[in-house]
């Protein structure tokens, strides 16, 4: 299991997790009523479970945006990075459980607990008890090809030219997408800033596929940087592979699909 596993793209996977982490919490407190819930009315401890697991819900989608700028500072996921995000959910937790304890459930409460008591001794045990179940579920739905960090040949600068003297790219090798062939030129995609631009070079696929050996061809028209892959498309008719982080589709073709595979399922091999 390894930690660049647990990055998560898709927001749609960001919420299913969310909502098994909810749910997780529900059946927690319903079942098991920790701390003193015990001693609160039902129909007020029916309230509070519902009102801690929406409240663990809302928590887990006001992270989302912070693992998207996690991730884009230098576009790689590390343990560091997770250990950040966990620390974000934990404060975040407390701040949304709390409103949710003192304003809406017991409003009029006026012996009611200080917010660094409710954290240490309410969300702090809750969250750590949560987390095997959210380790699990972030490596279950996480992208499995997105590398740890990227390699020192990816690090280094390089030059993409075509016939035309002034025709000169300079880019660092982790900043190149994809190159795909259009008649006589080849389509340089690449990443400005964090947008995919593109450039025209009179060249064929095949020298830049000699003059760059770390990317992948994937097809007769296609180069990919392997570092970009996000995943796999399902579609019977076509094999396709998805380029992040614009969602590109780049076709595989039946003759370099087995290699292709082999690179991102059997990284081993």
């Amino acid at each position: 299991m390894q930690v660049q596993n647990f990055y998560i793209q898709s927001v749609a996977k960001q919420l299913l997790i969310g909502f098994f982490i909810g749910l997780w919490l529900f059946l927690f407190l319903y079942f098991v009523e920790p701390y003193d819930m015990y001693q609160l009315p039902k129909n007020e401890r029916r309230f509070a479970v519902f009102g801690y697991s929406a409240a663990a819900l809302v928590t887990y989608i006001l992270v989302i945006p912070i693992q998207y700028l996690l991730y884009k500072w230098k576009n790689y996921w590390n343990l560091v990075k997770e250990i950040l995000l966990v620390l974000s959910l934990l404060f975040i937790s407390g701040i949304t459980s709390f409103i949710f304890f003192k304003y809406i459930l017991l409003p009029d409460e006026p012996n009611a607990y200080s917010f660094w008591f409710f954290f240490s001794q309410r969300v702090f045990p809750t969250v750590i008890l949560m987390l095997p179940v959210m380790i699990f579920l972030r490596w279950k739905f996480g992208d499995k090809t997105l590398p740890e960090t990227i390699p020192t040949l990816q690090e280094s600068t390089i030059i993409i030219k075509g016939e035309n003297k002034a025709e000169v790219l300079h880019i660092q090798a982790s900043e190149l997408v994809y190159i795909e062939s259009a008649n006589n030129y080849v389509k340089v995609h690449y990443l400005l800033n964090g947008t995919l631009k593109n450039d025209l070079f009179r060249n064929k696929i095949s020298v830049m596929q000699k003059d760059f050996p770390f990317l992948l061809k994937t097809h007769r028209s296609f180069l990919i940087n392997p570092i970009h892959f996000l995943e796999w498309k399902r579609d019977a008719a076509q094999t396709t592979l998805i380029l992040k982080p614009e969602t590109v589709e780049i076709p595989v073709s039946k003759t370099y699909k087995k290699v292709v595979m082999d690179k991102f399922i059997n990284p081993a091999k």
